[in-house]
């Protein structure tokens, strides 16, 4: 079985996007997987026997042509994006709820993503998210700095300004704490929006990070935040958590079906955000290596990339037959 995966993240390896695509690529078995840019025009020599969108929008869109000209089947990944684009009737929902409907099968890393596309998609198979644990995790010393890391790229959806507002209440309140975000520009008048809110903050950077160095950027971090209006699965909290890392992500759909409640904020709620900052300054060694391993269990149990590669091929089975 030969399947393209159209993916639009290849030429940013820093983006979660391309992790997983490229991880699919290393645990699935008996597969020939061809990672192309989406390009309705491109031509196959042979011709794939399944294109594979990654993303409704920014893939499924030439996936869904190409599967089309070719007439071989197409399977869509859903992203957070896609969802909020739906939910709020934003800018492409329209050509991402006509690309749902024409795929032969749609996946996503939670159940109740399938929940919500029930009438709109022929058939839905759960891809869980997996991580690639390489050690038992080891998690920073406390050292009485609070150290953030927020992988992210710039754009609106991913929200970093909620961050350095969060980080600048923390400092209000009178803890020492630095925020390090880290990703790509991808759109050029938010970032300006976001460097100018960094103005002055010396407790502020922002930045990119090879994929290669990203497992020692979390090494070097308590807590990694997830601030995004919505997600589809995000690969750098399952990866902050394999590094022993602290996860803070907001209570929105993606991060509520992937994480416990006591690792969920709402924005609003600056006592919260507080409180959860002030325990974790105050955490021993011993109780930070008792919630690494907690993480490591979680992570083991329900992110095995061995689980995710078997429901890949499940969704593809499904459309060979």
């Amino acid at each position: 079985m030969r399947v393209a995966i159209i993916c639009h993240a290849l030429e940013q390896p820093s983006r979660g996007n391309f992790a997983t695509v490229q991880r699919w690529r290393r645990h699935v078995r008996g597969v020939d997987l061809l990672l192309v840019p989406p390009d309705p025009g491109r031509r196959f020599d042979p011709v794939p026997d399944i294109f594979h969108g990654y993303h409704a929008l920014h893939g499924g869109v030439a996936a869904c042509a190409l599967a089309c000209r070719h007439r071989r089947p197409l399977v869509v990944s859903l992203g957070g994006t896609d969802l909020l684009a739906l939910l709020e009737s934003a800018p492409g929902h329209e050509e991402i709820r006509r690309v749902l409907r024409e795929a032969d099968v749609v996946t996503g890393a939670f159940d109740e993503f399938g929940a919500m596309l029930q009438g709109v998609v022929r058939a839905y198979v759960t891809v869980p998210r997996g991580v690639e644990v390489k050690e038992a995790p080891s998690p920073k010393a406390p050292d009485g700095l609070l150290s953030v890391l927020l992988p992210s790229g710039l754009r609106e959806v991913k929200d970093p300004l909620l961050a350095i507002g969060m980080a600048r209440t923390l400092h209000r309140r009178g803890m020492p704490v630095t925020l390090r975000i880290v990703g790509p520009v991808l759109s050029d008048s938010y970032a300006a929006r976001v460097h100018a809110a960094a103005a002055g903050l010396d407790f502020v950077s922002i930045g990119e990070v090879e994929r290669e160095r990203m497992d020692e950027a979390y090494r070097a971090s308590d807590v990694v935040w997830n601030t995004s209006r919505a997600e589809g699965g995000a690969n750098a909290l399952l990866e902050a958590l394999a590094a022993g890392c602290a996860v803070f992500a907001r209570d929105v759909m993606g991060n509520r079906e992937m994480l416990p409640p006591e690792s969920l904020f709402d924005a609003r709620d600056e006592e919260r955000i507080v409180s959860f900052h002030r325990a974790l300054l105050a955490e021993g060694e011993e109780a930070r290596r008792s919630r690494a391993a907690s993480g490591l269990r979680l992570l083991r149990e329900r992110h095995d990339p061995a689980d995710e590669a078997r429901a890949l091929e499940r969704a593809w089975r499904l459309v060979s037959n």
